[in-house]
């Protein structure tokens, strides 16, 4: 079953007859723990009232204002909509670039958006053997060779590395002085706030920030995401959005999610735990070489004589989705990423990655 993105559970289930419940995917890095129940309470009430008939508010204006509150910025420094994705394909529309950058290895639709622009699209790579560490000399040559957009992630998607916030900040001012935008992907920084450029960001020309609320509230079918920017930056985004991006129940979602504290504070402290216990489990294995990440998911690599693929088929016999990043640029056939979910069943994929990769029989969950 080919699944660029991971997440497909329907056509998992369709191709492999399991029940979708009886999946265990770790392809798609989604809070296990499901939407807060403010959301479905919040999702319940619109119903009841008879909300969902009207149009959406064009302005999602009491999300804006929930997120600016949250992040800790001013609304007209907030943008909602369908997704982080939404955001990535006005990027062309927004800056017309003619030459881009994309720090990779790196989500592929970044290069996809741009590419149906017309764009001309460089990569830098981060190198495997210091990490995927970002190198700010590598950028700033790079940047210098004459690029309108650049594009990095921050932690980075699907090595998990994290750059620190100083590191950002110097990037976004390499990019000013070559003349080029930055736009900082961070649909995984809620599990790493400290590194975020959400605050600074709103001081600088050049840069917007991209954001995700379906990760970490598990709200992947919901669609819902935002940008933080200059209020200037925010209002040429706003130019290009679709009409009614936010549709009325993700936008009570969204705001029910930010007030839920409890389900926040829970969700960081078994991110933490799960991620710790997850990389020893992965590094216990000899025929694979672990990645430390910052996200809710890790990356690992096959050192055996097996490919990301052959792994992937063998799990997938069983009703367990990994990811396999066999067509990342910067990676090999041989790296594959798994979400965090719950203990029990991180037990169960590092007892199934142990026997596909020893070549033992499979057990039946």
């Amino acid at each position: 079953m080919r699944d660029i993105h991971g997440g497909n559970i329907w056509g998992a289930s369709v191709a492999s007859s399991i029940p979708v419940e009886d999946i265990l995917d770790f392809s798609a890095s989604i809070n296990p723990f499901g939407a807060p129940e403010g959301v479905r309470a919040a999702i319940e009430r619109v119903l009841k009232k008879g909300l969902a008939s009207p149009y959406p508010d064009p302005e999602s204006s009491a999300l804006r204002s929930s997120l600016a509150r949250f992040h800790g910025v001013f609304p007209e420094e907030v943008l909602p909509g369908n997704g982080s994705t939404e955001f990535i394909y006005l990027m062309p529309a927004v800056y017309r670039p003619k030459n881009a950058l994309i720090v990779e290895p790196a989500f592929s639709e970044y290069r996809r958006a741009l590419k149906s622009s017309g764009c001309r699209v460089g990569s830098l790579i981060l190198k495997e053997k210091d990490g995927f560490a970002f190198d700010p000399g590598r950028f700033a040559d790079k940047v210098k060779q004459g690029f309108d957009l650049v594009v990095l992630a921050n932690p980075a998607n699907p090595t998990g590395a994290l750059m620190e916030k100083a590191e950002v900040i110097e990037a976004a001012k390499i990019c000013g002085r070559a003349g080029a935008a930055l736009v900082v992907d961070e649909a995984f920084a809620d599990f790493a706030e400290a590194e975020s450029i959400k605050r600074e960001c709103t001081a600088m020309r050049n840069v917007v920030v991209l954001r995700s609320m379906t990760k970490f509230f598990s709200m992947a079918g919901l669609r819902l995401g935002f940008i933080v920017a200059r209020a200037s930056t925010v209002k040429r985004f706003s130019s290009y959005i679709p009409p009614w991006s936010v549709n009325t129940l993700a936008s009570a979602a969204g705001t029910a999610a930010l007030e839920d504290s409890g389900y926040i504070a829970k969700t960081l402290r078994w991110a933490a735990s799960e991620r710790a216990a997850l990389f020893k489990g992965l590094s216990s294995i000899k025929a694979l070489r672990a990645y430390p990440g910052t996200a809710n998911f890790l990356m690992a690599k096959i050192t055996s004589p097996m490919t990301a693929g052959e792994l992937k088929a063998r799990l997938f016999r069983d009703g367990i989705l990994i990811r396999d990043l066999g067509a990342f640029r910067g990676l090999g056939d041989r790296h594959f990423r798994v979400a965090l979910r719950k203990s029990r069943e991180n037990r169960l994929l590092i007892d199934a990655l142990r026997r596909a990769l020893q070549g033992v029989p499979r057990i039946r969950r």
